[in-house]
């Protein structure tokens, strides 16, 4: 899962990247928001693959720090698409920037779930294996 983390954060960050490339200026500081969750989720992601005895605590940081991002996204994801149904005007870097952060940070918490439940399960079955 840290190989995961660290593409999800390295996504993130390629959003802020895009949007600095294609608009060739900072309009607002909130560009960057994609990247302020990528960078951290990149970084725990790296230090989860080189400290595994830390994998664990850093992995669920991680978890919450994607969580915290969705979440954050959630709001001017629903303020576009209200906009989109009034028939208004969307400004395509923010509202892709928006979907996209959403989206990814949505689809890694997903996955990072459904792996937590998959190592429970698989330490349970290793406990039951060895009680008998």
């Amino acid at each position: 899962m840290a190989k995961t983390t660290m593409l999800f954060g390295a996504l993130l960050l390629g959003i802020s990247l895009l949007i600095l490339v294609f608009t060739q200026k900072v309009g607002s500081p909130s560009i960057f928001i994609p990247a302020a969750v990528g960078l951290p989720l990149l970084l725990l992601g790296f230090l989860a693959d080189k400290q595994p005895m830390q994998r664990k605590l850093l992995m669920h940081i991680a978890v919450t720090v994607g969580l915290l991002g969705a979440l954050a996204s959630l709001v001017p994801t629903v303020i576009q698409l209200l906009k989109l149904a009034r028939g208004e005007s969307l400004d395509p870097m923010r509202a892709g920037s928006v979907f996209s952060m959403a989206i990814l940070c949505g689809l890694y918490v997903f996955l990072c779930v459904k792996s937590f439940i998959n190592a429970r399960k698989n330490r349970e079955a290793g406990k039951s294996t060895e009680s008998t």
